[in-house]
């Protein structure tokens, strides 16, 4: 089907709305604390916990219900709380990971969890990268026209910082190592937000372009952690024809609180990714 001008604006036009009220999101999300706030917590036990770290992507944001919180966590659809619903984790779950948080948020996530339980801790699983990346920059300079100038500039200089991305990264990964000396850490990467079908084929691969660079970023940081117990989670496969455009997509784009973000079933993807690598007993 050809699609006409007038349609690929409106979808356009669309995304761009979309965009500008992800970012108002971020920005708001960036001046509350992003460490875990109340709520964050699931049971009391000490041994062999569970620990989740980092980001909107394993906070729950896209996937409703949220919890009412300046992290946006979800309930019960983050694919932490699909685990622990499913796993003997189900009363030794933390949740400590917040919307727009940075690699300089994790120490404040980190010193949130009880030594006891960090000292016990045997998973933790962490997303994060994506805004020490530039993503609120990318989205500020897009929001209008994703084919403008300065949009591309913006992903430009995304790019020429993932070096530094990837050192912040590699510390980051070493530190969670060292706070949690006894559990296997995840580290899981983010999936491609396009599907290939999307009418905006030009933005679709741009913004998916990146994430795989980003990804790529992740892995090497996991390597040059040099921390044996952190290992890399891909999830990109899992993810392939399940993108916005898909007939069957997992990320949410519509809603601005959820938007640009796995929805209830890309959190069960992710929640599946994990049960594939982890050593997870059911209940």
């Amino acid at each position: 089907m050809t699609r006409t001008p007038h349609t690929r604006m409106r979808f356009l036009s669309r995304l761009s709305a979309v965009s500008i009220l992800t970012l108002g999101l971020v920005v708001a999300a960036g001046i509350a604390p992003t460490s875990a706030a109340p709520g964050a917590s699931v049971g009391n036990s000490v041994g062999g916990s569970y620990v989740a770290l980092g980001d909107s992507f394993t906070a729950g944001q896209g996937a409703s219900p949220s919890l009412d919180d300046p992290c946006l966590r979800s309930a019960t659809e983050s694919y932490p709380a699909i685990l622990a619903s499913t796993s003997s984790y189900r009363d030794r779950t933390i949740n400590a990971a917040c919307s727009a948080a940075s690699t300089g948020s994790i120490p404040g996530q980190i010193a949130s969890v009880d030594p006891r339980v960090a000292a016990q801790a045997s998973l933790v699983t962490i997303t994060v990268g994506g805004i020490d990346a530039g993503v609120a920059a990318i989205v500020a300079a897009c929001g209008q026209d994703a084919q403008s100038l300065a949009c591309q500039a913006a992903f430009g200089t995304a790019l020429e910082n993932l070096p530094d991305v990837g050192t912040r990264l590699a510390g980051t990964y070493a530190a969670v190592a060292a706070a949690f000396p006894r559990a296997r850490i995840h580290v899981l990467t983010y999936p491609r937000l396009f599907d290939p079908g999307f009418p905006d084929p030009v933005t679709a691969a741009t913004v998916n372009g990146a994430t795989d660079a980003l990804n790529q970023v992740i892995a090497g940081a996991v390597v040059a952690s040099g921390q044996s117990r952190v290992s890399l989670v891909d999830v990109t496969a899992r993810f392939a024809a399940h993108g916005i455009g898909s007939s069957d997509p997992w990320i949410a784009f519509g809603p601005p609180v959820e938007s640009l973000h796995p929805n209830a079933a890309g959190n069960a993807a992710y929640a599946a990714a994990v049960r594939e690598v982890a050593t997870i007993r059911g209940r």
